[in-house]
């Protein structure tokens, strides 16, 4: 996939292309681990990575609003002036060490959001990198951001979890879904046959 057109620090670890690595480590290494410890089928992994990223979003969406009444500004993207761009662009710097730093305190409340059982610890742990890594995805200028809609995504930017070629697909459904940033895909989406 094609990857972002501007200069990265390297010495920042939280820059986009060292986060992409850290997403495909949890797709290919991390998730195999955690499905085949816990004798999951695909359904259920995509449910649960799923919930976990939806939550993802909402949390960071909340923690944006509550950032903004306590500058006392209104944080709707209607009037993006400078000085609030600016200003985002502090927030989500701030956001980005934050979530780097703290794993636990605030992936534990979005895997509660998410309503997922923390019990087993490999669950937990799996549960834990996956909102890590989302989140700091979301944390990107401008966000990466994960796209779940089969029926708007070309198959070119689709690839089979059993490196099937397209013509032998059947009815498909993503397992980890395409990962763009605004219109350019970043990641392309893992699907698998539901029948």
């Amino acid at each position: 996939m094609s990857r972002h057109e501007h200069s990265e620090n390297m010495n920042d670890p939280l820059r986009l292309s060292a986060v992409l690595q850290m997403y495909e480590m949890l797709r290919l290494h991390e998730w195999e681990k955690f499905r085949t410890g816990s004798c999951l089928t695909y359904k259920t992994g995509s449910s649960l990575i799923k919930k976990l990223f939806e939550a993802c979003e909402k949390d960071m969406q909340q923690r944006t609003i509550n950032m903004f009444e306590v500058l006392g500004m209104q944080s709707s993207n209607d009037a993006m002036t400078n000085n609030k761009q600016e200003m985002m662009q502090g927030i989500r710097n701030l956001f980005r060490y934050s979530y780097y730093q703290n794993d636990l305190e605030f992936y534990s409340k979005i895997i509660m959001q998410a309503g997922i059982d923390p019990k087993p610890a490999t669950r937990r742990q799996f549960a834990l990198k996956c909102c890590r890594v989302y989140c700091l995805l979301l944390l990107q200028e401008p966000p990466v951001k994960a796209v779940w809609n089969l029926q708007e995504s070309l198959i070119q930017y689709l690839e089979h979890v059993d490196k099937k070629d397209c013509e032998h697909w059947r009815k498909i459904a993503f397992l980890w879904p395409i990962m763009k940033c605004g219109e350019q895909v970043i990641v392309k989406g893992v699907v698998w046959d539901e029948n």
